[in-house]
């Protein structure tokens, strides 16, 4: 017996030796040298462990594991086995090429006995004058990060706190070395790198700060203009943007410059150098076109001008030609351009709160207050105390404890009235608007509606205009940069996979402004990502996205809790019913709208109307907006309504398509309101649904989840027939009661292939 416990014992203690196999004790993270050791130590044990143990470990980590195990020549081959023979690239930095010039320089500092820092300037400076232009710009993307080392930092601090044991596995170990490496070569070499990159430009391009006076109206606009050294009069691509940030717009006029452009990057009045007062919106119909006239007059243009950006950006583009086009503009690419009223700080005449936090992000002094944006924990605390506290949504200021002049102009404006009309170009003004475009927007993008408006208004008005449109699976950041693999947790086709602002704009202004081929990418006036099918489509107009279409009528039959659509028109009306208690502040209604992550395993079946169609006979796309018609009866004068279109897969995922939230008294017409009649039947229409285009697998469902808005990311609409923004918890005594009528129907846009 006295045998048998002994090997027991054993047993457990090699158990535990091969289950907790690295000893570690962990050194305070503020000592940055006994960190290091600590780190190069416990990356020679796991690499001893491989050895030993025959561990694998993966390539994409064991180059990490090498460097801060000192094997720099082993680092070395192991980033170049990588990356293959196959990235031999001039134009693009190979992939790896930060982590293997800190190899090199770690060499070169043990060969000369010189500093790291020393050793890594030089291997950089050497590396940047072999660059070409194009090249050289995006050195500070690969080299730096967005954040000045935000990120990495609290991953590899969390990484550390979250180990409280002597022993860990290689599996830890190696997780811990992998953050700990990012933080510590990215803080290490980005003040060399941005150092470097200034010099480097400064040998490249006249690099030029200028403050101009407005010949309009006297206002004082600051730019930056880049260009070439000894270069002749050519085109000039503008950024006319808010977001004032010297290294960003320094940045952005370098990308033109080194396409073979001037770029000039000019930044809103009352923003860097300008002394006049801040006002979002309201004058870049006149200042835009200031700085265009600028430019056009200065000894470096041949005065041929075009114009880039997204959101606000893409934004001052269109406001630019509200009076007329200026001579020497000859194209834009607005990219999820903003409409203001539109879609911000409004959607179909619902003010939203996301605005209310950019306003201080882009007033609170000459640049950006990037503490204020990023501080999530004021943000979210304002959020959920309005809405729990069942205050007026005019009180938001007034709960945040800072007045928002700015915040409270614009919810005094819930029509697309004058106010909002005069910042853009405002329907017949769309028709002077004859300057090649190309706009571009994504299926997730916020501003998917804002571009489409400007997009549809000029075509309405201007019939014969050369506007190409380029839409796919990007949200607002990427269809205005690039294409992420990962959108939200959907894998997006390869073919989608494009870099929109460091190729296709510019390849776009070579062909408008330099005779050159357009871009292969548009081979019609409208070019749409088919996603799911790997392929593009492109059709000469938007119409054209689809040529079939499915109708589903919102029936009153039930299958447990929900209920179906039928593809017929019911014989006899009935209704299904709707309530929702606005006092009632434990529950949101339509409080996962927002399409993150697209792909859910599951959604709430219990929060609106659902639907759900029988299983698809046949794979099918949906192409285009998906658009309703409600018949409705409600005890309320008005309401705002919600509705999310679902594909329920047959691996039994709902994968978010499209959605809509509107106002019902603005559906009509976003100018006037019309208020309903209680408890009378009414019909609401709608068709400002965002755009999707996908392939709907065979067996899967669709399911369409109608919903009064009630939550805490914007408005909520007590129904009252006041002003919304002035409606509180105390209009809330009597519950909205909504029946939808069985004939309300939902139409989806379909292509089928030939």
């Amino acid at each position: 017996m006295k045998k048998l416990l002994i090997v027991l014992f054993l047993i457990l203690i090699n158990l535990k030796s091969f289950g907790q196999d690295i000893t570690f004790e962990k050194v305070a993270l503020s000592d940055s040298i006994g960190l290091a050791k600590q780190m190069q130590e416990l990356a020679k044990d796991c690499l001893k462990k491989r050895d030993i143990e025959n561990l694998t470990i993966e390539p994409n980590d064991l180059y990490k594991i090498e460097i801060l195990a000192g094997n720099y020549k082993a680092s070395i081959n192991a980033i170049q086995s990588l990356r293959g023979n196959s990235e031999n690239l001039i134009k693009v930095h190979q992939r790896y090429i930060q982590f293997e010039l800190f190899s090199k320089a770690k060499l070169k500092q043990l060969q000369l006995g010189i500093s790291f820092n020393e050793a890594y300037q030089s291997i950089f400076k050497e590396y940047l004058i072999g660059c070409s232009d194009e090249k050289a710009y995006l050195a500070i993307i690969f080299f730096t990060t967005h954040d000045a080392v935000a990120q990495f930092t609290h991953r590899f601090r969390n990484n550390h706190n979250a180990i409280s044991k002597q022993f860990i596995t290689t599996e830890e170990a190696i997780n811990l070395l992998k953050s700990y490496f990012l933080y510590h070569v990215y803080t290490i070499t980005e003040p060399i790198v941005f150092k470097e990159i200034n010099q480097d430009n400064s040998s490249r391009y006249i690099i030029k700060e200028e403050l101009i006076i407005s010949s309009i109206d006297g206002a004082e606009l600051s730019l930056t203009t880049v260009r070439k050294k000894n270069s002749k009069p050519m085109p000039a691509i503008l950024e006319f943007t808010i977001y004032a940030d010297v290294l960003s717009n320094t940045n952005d006029a370098i990308l033109a410059a080194s396409k073979g452009y001037v770029g000039v990057v000019a930044t809103s009045r009352g923003k860097r150098q300008s002394s006049n007062a801040i006002e979002p919106y309201k004058h870049e119909y006149k200042d835009v076109y200031a700085v265009i006239d600028w430019i056009s007059k200065q000894e470096w243009s041949n005065a041929k001008v075009g114009m880039f950006g997204g959101s606000y950006n893409g934004f001052s583009q269109w406001a630019s030609m509200k009076e007329k086009v200026h001579p020497a503009l000859k194209t834009i690419v607005p990219s999820v351009s903003v409409a203001p009223g539109i879609d911000a700080p409004m959607g179909n005449n619902i003010f939203f709160n996301f605005p209310y936090k950019w306003i201080p992000y882009v007033m609170n002094n000459k640049y950006l207050d990037n503490a204020a944006n990023y501080d999530r924990d004021r943000w979210n605390n304002l959020e959920n105390t309005w809405f729990s506290s069942g205050k007026s949504f005019n009180k938001m200021d007034s709960i945040d404890g800072t007045p928002n002049p700015v915040f409270q102009e614009w919810i005094s404006h819930p029509s697309y009235d004058s106010y909002w009309q005069n910042m853009i170009p405002y329907k017949d003004e769309f028709s002077h608007i004859n300057i090649p475009i190309l706009s571009t927007t994504g299926y997730y993008d916020d501003g998917q509606r804002g571009a489409m408006h400007y997009y549809l208004e000029h075509l309405k008005y201007n019939p014969k205009a050369e506007h190409y449109l380029l839409i796919g699976p990007y949200d607002h950041f990427g269809a205005q940069f690039g294409s992420s693999d990962d959108l939200r947790g959907y894998q997006i086709d390869d073919v989608a996979r494009i870099n929109i602002k460091q190729q296709l704009i510019f390849e776009w202004f070579d062909y408008i402004m330099k005779g050159k081929e357009k871009p292969a990418i548009l081979k019609n006036k409208v070019n749409f990502q088919v996603m799911g099918a790997n392929k593009w489509l492109n059709k000469s107009s938007l119409s054209e996205m689809s040529n079939d279409s499915l109708t589903f009528y919102l029936s009153t039959n039930k299958i447990d809790r929900n209920y179906t659509f039928i593809n017929t028109k019911p014989p006899k009306s009935g209704s299904v019913e709707l309530k929702a208690n606005f006092a009632d502040r434990t529950k949101m209604n339509n409080a996962d709208y927002y399409p993150w992550p697209i792909i859910k395993d599951s959604i709430n079946l219990n929060d609106g109307l659902v639907f759900i169609s029988e299983k698809l006979k046949n794979e099918m796309i949906i192409s285009g907006s998906f658009t309703g018609e409600l018949q409705i009866t409600i005890n309320k004068k008005d309401f705002d309504f919600a509705v999310n279109l679902y594909e329920l897969t047959p691996e039994g995922k709902y994968f978010h398509l499209s959605n809509y939230i509107g106002r019902a008294s603005y559906a009509k017409n976003r100018e006037k309101r019309e208020l309903l009649t209680p408890n009378r039947l009414t019909t609401i229409s709608f068709d400002n649904t965002s755009i999707i285009c996908k392939k709907i697998a065979k067996e899967s469902q669709i399911v369409i989840v109608i919903n009064v808005n009630k939550n805490s990311y914007g408005q909520i609409n007590y129904g009252t027939g006041r002003d919304v923004s002035s409606e509180s918890i105390r209009d809330a005594s009597i519950p909205l009661e909504l029946k939808v009528n069985a004939r309300s129907k939902i139409k989806l846009p379909l292509w089928f292939d030939n």
